[in-house]
């Protein structure tokens, strides 16, 4: 069986997930030892952190609700005794989910959920009737434990019953003592295996020569039994092919992954004259490490026996595997602590099984009729059930977007600039940690990633603008004004954490009015400069007056509509860039190409441009090709195939290997068609119709001038009031575990002089974005160690300025010496146009949308839905909350 299967016998009828791999919130992935390099931390971090793409928020857990008091499982170890030689092996591993020992090396598969069949847990709760519980024994030694078990363990029904067990473990130890030597031998390298190293041959016979050597020393293995190659801990082993298999005894993989959790031992299986099943429960008063028995084993809290005769009609492997799901279960944490009775435990597997979803019996003939997002909704709402505090909405929904700092701020007296020195006094303490924190090996790849995620949208962004403002503001100057409104924001702001950068309405605006001061025969910079100076009194007003409470408003509606904006721009940018090329470089008949050429043949004609249908062909096949491997990059990262740091390079960085690869493919295979290119300028400000850095008007403003910059920075100030308030709200939930809190007002005050500064240098305008904030924000957290199939919880974000400073510093010196760099610009849109699209995935809008084109009976659990016609839905669809 692979590594991937979902479980022994049938347990892959009833695997939560689809089978397709669509469901992101499947539990793929393997617990390990978490990475000790820096580049490793961020690689296995499973959470999807692309660029602009804005995670959907989900439900935090409450530290205060009932299930947080099991969050550490019991883990329980199933061994299995063999008939004939009494050996043992480790057959599975529960942590609420179940791990197959699998494999030669009887290593642990992924995690699953135990698929069960109900018949066991009756004869289950038979055997539990009569069980025989020790609630408190204290270890000392191992001798004085195995006498223990001899004396104190009686059954009338069993003679003798505590001697078999003390007989069960004294030959786990016998037979590790005797497989130890060999696991010693092990441990020597390939090079070793010569007849010069004592070490790799047994002491009983010498080979005359290299093991190595020839095929005849693996044929005179057969007559010389003790003459053994060493048992191989890689992919291959020489001897099973070829020699009967010695018994080895497998190393048992530590439980790592928390090293609070107590581990419970469950030996079961069929035991010569004994007549009758038992059930043995031993709790150690303190958790012990057995090592003669359970080598690498620490923590063991209990020792269960699940022992008897023969059985028919059930396994003793099946019945340690529905007991080993009852103890793993987190309410059934307090019954196995405490061993009242028999009588406990059968009602805790009554309890367990009240709980439980059934499917009935039968063959299952297509994979579509188990409905893998039915069963988890049903499994989740019976967990529910259990949960004896009610959770309000209020506490946890989302449309909720203000803290709970900004509502008790509205019931108190109005004083102007109380948010601003509340923000400063409360993150004033924290400055200088900012720095301090910020000197930890593992920014640097954080500074990585950032830059990686950062410098694509950019790079677009401004190639975009440019095209828009006829290169007044390009490349050049979207990087040089978001490394300067970054350094200033990383020293001034409360909220670090977020990342300065142009966004797209921003990008529409300053399109907007080039276009208008353009037709009006108006200074575009120039009205951009007073525009920032309106813009910063605005800024001064609105916190003064504590507007930002304001974002209490703005619900998940309000966010869909944003980003359904966002993606609109997105596509429109793209379709743009397709239909201007298509106009420069129609596709025509020869007849169009012939007089085309013929009038650029005239003497008086200069700098004819002839079209060429191959550049806009190629640019075509370019965002197709990168869109693509984006796409099918991420598909990757949610596939089994390859290992999980690769997946992971896929999964966050998908979008950079998607412009990679296509400009390497164009530099090799298509250098001679001339396509357009996105390129970074030597100088700043080219098409700049002054000298200098600064924009310094020639002329007093005009009425015109500063009514339009005062209009526009009214509707600027909207923008950054959204762009700013929406990711700070982000970043302060609860979820996210921010510690040093933020500033919802004196943050405001920041982006109004950075937006200032920028107008005075005719830079474009920065501010929040809110989809790279929260990638920087994800980048940063610490996430504890988790069960196995156990989504990982965070424990703490590495809160400092020092990341962000260092990003706006790359991107500074990536403006000043990327000249040299050259991207084609069809790639780059491509992946803007896949961005695009993410951008929309979890809608609830589109979500609803969706609902027009379904059925009644498609629809969802909502009897409403199923009532109502669907002309009435269409209309009414997106006014659901």
């Amino acid at each position: 069986m692979s590594n991937g299967s979902p479980g022994r016998h049938s347990n892959k009828a009833f695997s939560i997930g689809s089978d397709d791999g669509e469901n992101e919130n499947v539990f793929v992935e393997e617990t390990s030892t978490p990475p000790k390099t820096p580049l490793g931390t961020l690689l296995t971090n499973c959470t999807e952190q692309s660029p602009l793409i804005l995670p959907m928020p989900t439900r935090p857990r409450l530290e205060d609700s009932p299930v947080a008091e099991h969050d550490h499982h019991i883990v329980v170890d199933v061994f299995t005794v063999n008939n004939d030689d009494g050996t043992w092996k480790q057959a599975s591993r529960f942590a609420r989910y179940e791990e197959d020992c699998e494999g030669f090396d009887n290593h642990l598969g992924r995690p699953h959920v135990p698929c069960i069949p109900m018949g066991t847990y009756d004869a289950l709760k038979m055997v539990t009737a009569k069980s025989i519980l020790f609630p408190k024994v204290q270890y000392e030694s191992l001798d004085e434990f195995v006498n223990f078990l001899e004396t104190k363990i009686v059954d009338p029904d069993v003679p003798k019953l505590g001697e078999k067990i003390a007989k069960l473990i004294n030959d786990r130890i016998a037979e590790i003592e005797k497989m130890r030597p060999l696991h010693q031998r092990n441990s020597s390298s390939t090079q070793s295996l010569d007849a010069s190293n004592p070490q790799t041959i047994s002491t009983v016979g010498i080979f005359p020569r290299s093991l190595l050597s020839a095929p005849n020393n693996l044929g005179s293995l057969a007559h010389h039994p003790m003459r053994r190659l060493p048992t191989s801990h890689s992919g291959l082993r020489f001897g099973s092919s070829f020699l009967p298999q010695q018994p080895v005894v497998s190393q048992l993989e530590p439980v790592i992954w928390d090293e609070d959790n107590e581990i419970s031992m469950l030996v079961a299986g069929e035991i010569p004259h004994v007549n009758v099943c038992r059930f043995i429960a031993i709790r150690f008063v303190e958790t012990t490490a057995m090592e003669k028995i359970f080598p690498n084993m620490t923590n063991v809290r209990h020792l269960f026996f699940l022992i008897g005769p023969a059985l028919e009609n059930v396994t003793y492997l099946d019945l340690g595997r529905a007991l080993a799901s009852v103890v793993s279960n987190p309410p059934a944490t307090t019954t196995f602590d405490q061993l009242k009775s028999p009588d406990s435990i059968t009602k805790a597997i009554e309890r367990f099984l009240a709980g439980t979803v059934v499917i009935a019996p039968g063959r299952i003939d297509n994979k579509n009729l188990v409905r893998s997002d039915l069963i988890r909704k049903l499994v989740n709402m019976q967990g529910e059930k259990t949960e004896t505090k009610i959770v309000h909405p209020k506490d946890v929904d989302v449309e909720r977007n203000a803290t709970k700092k900004a509502e008790e701020a509205e019931d108190k007296p109005f004083r102007l600039f109380s948010g601003v020195t509340s923000d400063l006094r409360n993150r004033a303490k924290h400055y200088f940690s900012d720095y301090r924190d910020g000197f930890n090996i593992s920014i640097f790849t954080v500074v990585f990633y950032m830059f990686c995620v950062t410098v694509v949208p950019t790079l677009t962004f401004g190639a975009i603008m440019g095209a828009g403002t006829s290169g007044l503001l390009a490349v050049k100057e979207c990087l040089v004004s978001q490394a300067l409104s970054g350094l200033i924001w990383s020293v001034l702001s409360c909220q670090p954490l977020l990342v300065m950068s142009p966004t797209g309405p921003f990008l529409v605006f300053e399109k907007a009015l080039f276009k208008f001061t353009d037709q009006n025969d108006m200074d575009f910079l120039e009205v951009r400069f007073y525009t920032g100076i309106f813009l910063f009194f605005i800024s001064i007003v609105g916190a003064a007056t504590n507007c930002a409470h304001l974002i209490h408003y703005v619900t998940i509606y309000t966010e869909d509509i944003f980003c359904a904006l966002i993606s609109l721009i997105f596509f429109s940018e793209v379709v743009e860039f397709i239909h201007l090329q298509e106009e420069h470089n129609s596709i025509e008949n020869l007849k169009y190409y012939i007089e085309n050429a013929a009038n650029c043949t005239v003497t008086e004609v200069k700098d004819c441009a002839l079209s060429r249908p191959n550049t806009f062909l190629l640019q075509l096949i370019m965002v197709v090709v990168s869109i693509a491997i984006f796409h099918y990059l991420r598909q990757v990262s949610r596939s089994t195939f390859f290992g999980r740091t690769f997946r992971n390079l896929c999964k966050n960085f998908g979008g950079i290997f998607a412009v990679i690869a296509v400009s390497i493919a164009y530099r090799i295979l298509f250098q001679n068609v001339g396509v357009a290119v996105v390129d970074i300028p030597v100088a700043v400000g080219q098409s700049r119709p002054f000298d200098g850095i600064f924009v310094i008007p020639s002329a007093p403003p005009t009425a015109s001038t500063l009514t339009i910059a005062l209009i526009s920075s009214i509707l600027l100030f909207v923008l950054i009031f959204v762009e700013t308030e929406i990711p700070e709200q982000m970043a302060l939930r609860e979820g996210r575990k921010l510690k040093k809190g933020g500033g919802l007002h004196w943050d405001l005050i920041v982006v109004g002089f950075c937006t200032l500064v920028s107008s005075v240098l005719g830079l474009p305008w920065m501010c929040p974005a809110a989809v790279q904030s929260l990638a920087h924000i994800t980048s940063l957290t610490e996430y504890k160690k988790s069960a196995p199939g156990v989504p990982s919880r965070i424990s703490h974000v590495i809160e400092q300025r020092v990341s962000g400073m260092v990003t706006y510093l790359l991107l500074g010196t990536f403006a000043i010496l990327g000249h040299f760099l050259a991207i084609p610009a069809a790639t780059i849109f491509g992946v803007f146009f896949y961005l695009g699209v993410r951008n929309l995935e979890g809608s609830k809008m589109i979500l609803r949308l969706k609902l027009c084109f379904l059925p009644s009976k498609y629809r969802g659990s909502h009897k409403f839905l199923e009532i109502v016609s669907s002309l009435k839905i269409c209309s009414l669809i997106f006014n659901l909350h």
